[in-house]
């Protein structure tokens, strides 16, 4: 994970699909962070995204009638875990 400007990050990693691993670049922007309300714990929601291409990952059916490039989204939230079960 690294620093990539005010509220974005760059998180390197491996994508793995139908068995293939491949290294991943996501594009993570920090949309907030503070108490979750209900939970009363600390929570970060971001969203991620990044491009890949189907063939390289073995699903490569139909290309190039479907296209190749695959765009991946992702939008989470994170929660500290309570103070009783971090401890475990």
């Amino acid at each position: 994970v690294e620093a990539a400007g005010t509220n974005k990050l760059t998180v390197t990693g491996d994508l793995t699909i139908k068995d293939i691993t491949k290294p991943v670049v996501l594009d993570v922007t920090v949309n907030g962070a503070g108490e979750h309300p209900m939970a009363k714990v600390p929570a970060v929601g971001f969203d991620a995204t990044t491009t890949i291409k189907r063939t390289d990952f073995g699903v490569g059916a139909y290309v190039p009638n479907v296209s190749d490039e695959v765009q991946l989204r992702i939008t989470t939230e994170a929660t500290q875990a309570p103070a009783e079960t971090a401890a475990e």
